[in-house]
């Protein structure tokens, strides 16, 4: 849900002119990796508030932990349940992440129910080898679990944010997110000589649409959307400076 790998090629471009001018890419919604996995800079940096999510792509850069390539309903809900009641004895944060954002429906954590199959599809499996193959293009990425109003941002950084939609069905760690604060944070940023964009729907009158697209969304196996993607930025930055 939300993933930006279809327009990262369409983005990307725009976003990474002049980027030999930065010190860093940062990413403070990194999600699915579906945009920072492209990038082609030294420096790279993916928080995200969610621990679970931070902890399943810090295990598969280092392996330590051998995630399984099937997950079962029964899995499925025993990781659930310890999710729910802070029970992690027999399983890691990392485990827990894993099967949650690997096994729930269109990646919305334990909060969609079971992926499974679905006329002869499994979803599952493709979200496990998708990653799998993802992973390798994120071996430099450091990922830090973090909020994008307490992440440590290096000095003249590229700074793409991914945030909740406003007006949209939102993930349990994402709920409440006050967006007023969030674009003046934007704001912010992009006065302290940082390179800022955002994607939206819609963004407050002093940012400005770089970039737009129709997509066809998925809602559920038998309903779909067809959104305007749009990239922001603030109006006072030119592409490059």
């Amino acid at each position: 849900m939300g993933s930006k790998n279809r327009i990262a090629k369409d983005i990307l471009p725009i976003i990474l002119n002049g980027k030999d001018e930065y010190n860093c890419y940062v990413e403070p919604f990194v999600g699915g990796c579906n945009v920072i996995d492209k990038v082609d800079m030294k420096n790279r940096i993916g928080a995200d508030n969610n621990e679970y999510l931070i902890e399943m792509f810090n295990n598969l850069q280092s392996g330590v932990i051998d995630f399984p390539d099937s997950i079962s309903k029964d899995l499925y809900d025993r990781a659930r349940t310890y999710f729910n009641n802070g029970l992690s004895n027999e399983m890691s944060v990392a485990m827990i992440g894993w099967i949650g954002f690997m096994a729930s429906y269109n990646g919305k954590f334990f909060d969609g129910g079971y992926n499974g199959n679905y006329k002869k599809r499994d979803y599952v499996a493709e979200s496990i080898k998708n990653i799998r193959k993802q992973i390798s293009d994120l071996k430099d990425v450091k990922f830090i679990c973090s909020s994008y109003q307490t992440l440590e941002i290096p000095e003249k950084s590229i700074i793409y944010c991914d945030p909740p939609y406003q007006g949209t069905t939102q993930y349990n760690s994402s709920k409440n997110f006050n967006h007023t604060a969030f674009w003046e944070w934007c704001r912010d940023m992009s006065k302290q000589g940082h390179q800022v964009f955002i994607s939206e729907y819609n963004a407050p009158k002093d940012f400005e649409c770089v970039w737009q697209k129709e997509m066809t969304t998925t809602i559920n196996h038998c309903g779909t959307l067809k959104p305007i993607e749009k990239l922001y930025r603030f109006k006072k930055q030119k592409i490059g400076e």
